[in-house]
């Protein structure tokens, strides 16, 4: 399982991605080769690509938003 810090929020394509209402938020990939694009706490930009039914999971702590995922959803 894969996870990141960051200040903001992500960067998606919103016909790639379907949200949840949460907390916590998910992001579902509703298409294969779908990429997110992450900044992370030390402004290093993370570039993850996707397969299908794949999700990312989004807590809002304190001031921060930790994203995590299962490694086997990416490509």
């Amino acid at each position: 399982m894969g996870d990141l810090f960051t200040m903001t929020f992500a960067d998606f394509k919103g016909d790639e991605w379907k949200m949840t209402k949460g907390p916590p938020v998910i992001l579902e990939c509703l298409k294969d080769n779908s990429m997110i694009e992450i900044i992370d706490i030390d402004d290093k930009i993370h570039k993850m690509t996707f397969q299908q039914g794949g999700k990312i999971v989004i807590d809002k702590i304190e001031d921060k938003y930790r994203f995590y995922w299962n490694d086997d959803d990416l490509i």
